[in-house]
């Protein structure tokens, strides 16, 4: 597969002299966001899923449990993700069945502990999460990674509540230009207990793609669009 990625981008590099110059334009915005699919379309297990609205899914099984990976585009700026991450009050607002989310500890601007509840159907107990989240940035490529691990002792838990023992998510946010920003998150999440099959297959498709169609709703706002951060380098 790498080999075949280096053959079609020098290919696609030759032909640049046929195209238009306002492709020209987009040239950079489409190579970059080629090379986060084929990045993502190498990694060894990987299952493509489908793709809708602009979010490509591929899913990989571990054990008992899956891990998943969704590609996508959103048009806000580096800063505007980054702020929407660190808001985390903010979560059920756009989070799929986050049913309550709050800060328990600011180490600083780019770490912070949080809880999280998560509402899951009847008869099945909801779960919770406590978890340490920590970003970084690349100040060359200007590259964020958001990763989040779950603590589960931090606190005791909570009666008639599934606390998540082992969890990890890893948000990769890169910036183009445009103001858009390309996207990868990745999941893997054990929920504890046996869950049936039309619970595993709405966490594979329906929950983390109604996420990304509520983020990219919810950062059209103009305190996204225009979020500058002393911290992140746009």
């Amino acid at each position: 597969m790498l080999f075949t990625f280096n053959r079609s981008k020098k290919h696609l590099l030759k032909r640049l002299h046929q195209i238009s110059p306002m492709s020209k334009k987009l040239l950079p915005l489409a190579l970059l966001f080629y090379s986060l699919v084929s990045f993502a379309q190498t990694q060894d297990g990987w299952v493509f899923k489908n793709e809708k609205e602009g979010v490509k899914v591929y899913y990989r099984k571990t054990s008992d449990v899956y891990e998943l990976k969704l590609i996508t585009s959103l048009k806000v700026p580096l800063s505007g993700l980054v702020l929407l991450l660190s808001e985390v009050d903010n979560y059920p607002k756009w989070g799929y069945k986050v049913a309550e989310s709050k800060e328990l500890k600011k180490v600083s601007d780019m770490e912070t502990y949080y809880y999280s509840k998560l509402d899951f159907p009847w008869p099945l107990d909801d779960r919770d999460i406590i978890v340490q989240s920590k970003m970084e940035q690349d100040p060359n490529t200007r590259r964020v990674t958001a990763t989040s691990i779950s603590q589960p002792d931090y606190l005791p838990g909570n009666k008639g509540v599934v606390r998540m023992r082992n969890a990890h998510t890893t948000w990769t946010l890169v910036p183009g230009p445009g103001g858009w920003t390309y996207v990868e998150y990745y999941i893997y999440s054990d929920p504890g207990g046996s869950l049936p099959d039309w619970l595993v297959n709405m966490a594979l498709d329906v929950g983390p793609r109604e996420t990304i169609k509520n983020i990219r709703n919810f950062v059209q706002q103009d305190k996204y669009q225009s979020a500058k951060l002393a911290h992140v380098k746009n």
